[in-house]
């Protein structure tokens, strides 16, 4: 019996390990990096959902065996094979049959395997393995076949035997009200995951980089505290209990100065309704046989699993903070069942309460989440945090130093620091930003996000084309228009007064910097008619028959030292960008040869 049960302890990690490193981190990021575009990835995580539903069903129509387990984790292991889309479809199908065929059957045959305290064994080990330091912080791409590893593993460890230990079995909750309280705490686990994951400031003081090897030894103690809890006649006080934690976590998350309570909290609640979850059909559900727990298991977990999961990411789609209604939302949904169900829960039920209570009174304070954006700025600048543009940009110009002749001017660090969260930015991998209001038109920027090698032919950027299907991508770009536009006089005079200090080179330089940096909305040839064109308002100029505007030939003795400001700086209000990070060399090398182009 040990040997059994420690095989399905193994298991039940597995199937955790593979659903959260690979279901919940890697296949998201996978899609992203593919370009699949917000739309083609609702698709992709909708048709997972509505096959994992789907594949629970199937098993308990079926009947649950150690055989069938196997296989759909075996199915599962294939999975990572293809994140591209359309193939992403397939994929989605098959790792939703998978994951809700396997967990359906061993919630359902674990009884026959175990007692309840392995679960809370198997669950933190799931938990713990996706959070080391050298498993959480890989690749996606490496993360899927870590995921496949798990699911492998997981296969290996099902347990042959189907006898059933029937004197485990007792009914705490009614098949509703088990369902509503797993559902309001996924529902808020889940928002407040996506919320965290997708705030820099939350997320790096949750599980940042130096909390990962805390937070996998949280999970895996209180879900085996959980699974003894169990074991002792706790099942109908831990949901309360793990709420209470997850409440606790949600609150203190939303300060700076209790961030690292929230780090401790957040894990532990998790953990412990995660293993009430797990061991809730088999042991707590009344039923007398597998199939009968297989039933409540696929009811359970398409509900609170499937349904409160997505509800609670697709509610916290566009948050930066917890919203303490969400937390009084779900505890009011634990109270509700604990005192409709027994009125000796009244004592747990109103300690719940009294955490809701305080939640709702936390609304008006400091800590509450910020009101919704009233305009195009302000909902661009949440997305700017939210996309994780400050891995990659500064908004910050260093005052009296090189920044300022490349990047404008700077705005003092008191202004900086007056932005909640501040945006100064973790390094300067990509051009600063802290002006690109007035050195970019809205024009060009929405093609830069589009497609961004096609104006700068070394970029490094990805593609944020998916932005601009929901309207995020537009609002972004308005945010960015607005950032610095004061600061088109300064740039003004500095570009007057900019003296190159170099020579040109060749005229092969010049044909060479010509194709890489204007070719694309000029032309090859010069003659305004570029790839890119189109995209602007106002045509490019005709660097062949003009007119030009800026830079008109006739009579002007400063013709050249003119065309390389414009080429340097760009034209304030227009669409012409500068090329700020060109050499003074290689600027006239270029005005060299647009020069060539009039004559």
């Amino acid at each position: 019996m040990r040997t059994a049960a420690a095989r399905a302890s193994l298991a039940v990690a597995g199937v955790y390990g593979f659903f959260l490193i690979f279901a919940q981190f890697a296949f998201v990021e996978l899609l992203r990096g593919a370009g699949v575009g917000l739309g083609g990835e609702k698709a992709v995580l909708g048709l997972m959902a509505v096959a994992g539903i789907a594949g629970g069903f199937l098993i308990a129509w079926r009947g649950a065996s150690p055989c069938g387990i196997r296989l759909s984790l075996m199915a599962a292991a294939l999975a990572p094979e293809a994140t591209a889309f359309p193939a992403a479809l397939g994929v989605a199908l098959v790792t939703g049959l998978a994951l809700g065929m396997a967990t359906v059957g061993l919630a359902a045959l674990l009884p026959a395997w175990a007692g309840v305290a392995w679960v809370g064994l198997g669950t933190g080990l799931g938990y713990a393995a996706c959070n080391l330091p050298f498993v959480f912080q890989q690749a996606p791409a490496i993360q899927s076949w870590i995921g496949a590893g798990f699911a492998l593993a997981g296969c290996l460890a099902v347990p042959t035997s189907r006898e059933w230990l029937p004197q485990e079995t007792r009914k705490i909750f009614p098949v509703w009200a088990a369902i509503l309280i797993f559902t309001a705490l996924v529902w808020m686990d889940s928002a407040a995951f996506f919320i965290i994951q997708h705030s820099e400031d939350l997320k790096s003081g949750t599980w940042g980089e130096g909390h990962l090897w805390r937070n996998a030894a949280v999970h895996l103690l209180l879900a085996m505290a959980a699974g003894f809890w169990l074991s002792r006649e706790g099942a109908r006080s831990l949901p309360a209990v793990a709420w209470v934690l997850l409440a606790v976590a949600a609150l203190a998350v939303n300060h700076d100065a209790s961030r690292g309570v929230a780090a401790w909290f957040y894990p532990a609640g998790v953990s412990l309704y995660s293993a009430a979850l797990v061991a809730w059909p088999g042991w707590f559900s009344g039923a007398s046989n597998p199939r009968g727990a297989a039933w409540r298991a696929a009811w359970l977990f398409a509900i609170a699993g499937w349904f409160g999961s997505a509800n609670g990411i697709g509610m916290a789609q566009t948050l930066q903070r917890v919203p303490p209604v969400f937390i009084a939302t779900a505890g009011a949904g634990v109270i509700g069942v604990m005192i409709l169900t027994r009125r000796k829960s009244l004592r747990p039920a109103l300690a719940v309460g009294v955490v809701a209570l305080v939640a709702v009174l936390a609304r008006g304070g400091p800590a509450s989440t910020a009101p919704a954006p009233s305009s195009a700025a302000e909902r661009g600048r949440r997305v700017y945090i939210a996309e994780g543009c400050i891995h990659c940009h500064s908004r910050y110009s260093r005052p009296g130093s090189p920044d300022e002749a490349i990047w404008g001017p700077s705005h003092g660090a008191e202004e900086t620091l007056k932005g909640e969260p501040v945006l100064i930015g973790n390094r300067r991998q990509g051009p600063d930003l802290s002006n690109i209001g007035a050195r970019r038109s809205e024009a060009w920027l929405k093609v830069h996000f589009l497609d961004p090698r096609a104006l700068v032919p070394d970029s490094p950027m990805p593609s944020y084309a998916h932005l601009f299907e929901d309207g995020r991508g537009d609002d972004l770009v308005r945010y960015l228009k607005e950032s610095g536009v004061e600061s088109i006089p300064v740039l003004m005079e500095t570009a007057a007064n900019w003296q190159p200090a170099a020579s040109s080179g060749s005229p092969a330089e010049g044909k060479a910097l010509y194709a890489n940096h204007c070719s694309a909305c000029h032309g090859g040839l010069g003659g305004g008619n570029g790839p890119l064109s189109h995209h602007f308002a106002r045509k490019p100029a005709n660097l062949l028959k003009g007119p030009f505007i800026w830079t008109h030939p006739d009579g002007n003795p400063e013709l050249r030292l003119r065309v390389a400001r414009v080429i340097k700086f760009g034209i304030p209000g227009t669409d012409m960008p500068g090329h700020e990070t060109l050499t003074d060399r290689d600027i006239l090398t270029l005005t060299d040869h647009v020069l060539g182009l009039r004559r």
